[in-house]
């Protein structure tokens, strides 16, 4: 029976795996079955958290407040400042998370203690940064089998990170006035919706089509928004398919898994997918699993 994500947040079998460090906890996580609703979440401590599973289909946040604030679509990778109210519509379904929780202390260290900035908490929902995602997975695979220098190894990678997110935070200023003059809203929605569908990646032609502008300024004005070329874009969004593929039927063949995903065969998927993630399929399927 689905139940409410602030109720699997108290159960007793969610954190599978944990590293206590000084100034930060790091819980690697399994979510039951979750009903879709929509909350409004102030957390007491900064949560810097990377979707292990499958993301919850059509979950979505913005600041908690103003009704004419648009939804973001969450990211795998996401920070939740500590007492910042964030409305959150989440979809139904069963999930796995690595979180990190971070006292006052150790966050203010890394990002100063003052408030962040409209665009920077905008970008909180979703932090598209590989390294900082290939850092979050170390630190999962460290927590679901800890050794003698498990703590050691996730105290620099946590230093890492705290970097790392200071300088993506840092840039969100710049990112968000490159986006102004880009595609329309209703333009964007359209083009991730056709890259999140099921079957093989849309060309960049199509997707320029489907706005009506030429292959030269549908790319430059995607690139402007968000920051990234849209083929680049659209091979992140594939592993991000890939990732909740792999993260749902572990008995399912990974030569499946690549039909699904428009490749080949199973070969080129495993190539891309350890190119792009850094591991093979399989063994990030025994990650999670």
């Amino acid at each position: 029976m689905a139940t409410h994500i602030i109720d699997a947040q108290q159960s007793k079998d969610l954190v599978q795996g944990r590293i206590a460090l000084p100034g930060v906890l790091i819980e690697l996580c399994a979510f039951p079955e979750v009903e879709a609703e929509t909350i409004v979440v102030t957390e007491t401590q900064a949560i810097l958290s990377l979707g292990l599973s499958r993301l919850l289909t059509g979950s979505e946040g913005r600041l908690a407040g103003n009704e004419r604030t648009p939804f973001i679509r969450f990211g795998a990778l996401g920070f939740r400042p500590a007492g910042t109210p964030m409305e959150m519509r989440v979809s139904g379904g069963a999930f796995h998370t690595l979180r990190c929780r971070f006292e006052d202390w150790r966050i203010e260290a890394a990002l100063g203690a003052g408030p962040l900035g409209q665009a920077a908490l905008a970008a909180c929902f979703d932090i598209r940064s590989q390294a900082m995602e290939d850092a979050m997975l170390r630190l999962a695979s460290e927590a679901e089998q800890p050794q003698a220098d498990s703590a050691a190894l996730a105290q620099s990678l946590v230093a890492i990170l705290l970097i790392d997110l200071r300088r993506y935070l840092s840039g969100a200023e710049v990112r968000a006035h490159r986006r102004k003059g880009g595609l329309t809203p209703r333009m964007l929605r359209q083009v991730l919706e056709q890259i999140d569908a099921p079957g093989p990646p849309p060309d960049i032609d199509m997707l320029a089509a489907s706005c009506g502008l030429s292959r030269y300024h549908f790319m430059r004005c995607f690139r402007d928004m968000m920051g990234i070329a849209p083929g680049a874009f659209t091979r992140e969004a594939r592993m991000r398919r890939a990732k909740a593929l792999l993260g749902g039927d572990e008995r399912r063949p990974l030569a499946d898994i690549a039909r699904d995903l428009g490749y080949s065969g199973a070969p080129a998927f495993c190539a891309a997918f350890r190119q792009q993630v850094g591991r093979s399929p399989s063994a990030y399927r025994a990650l999670i699993r």
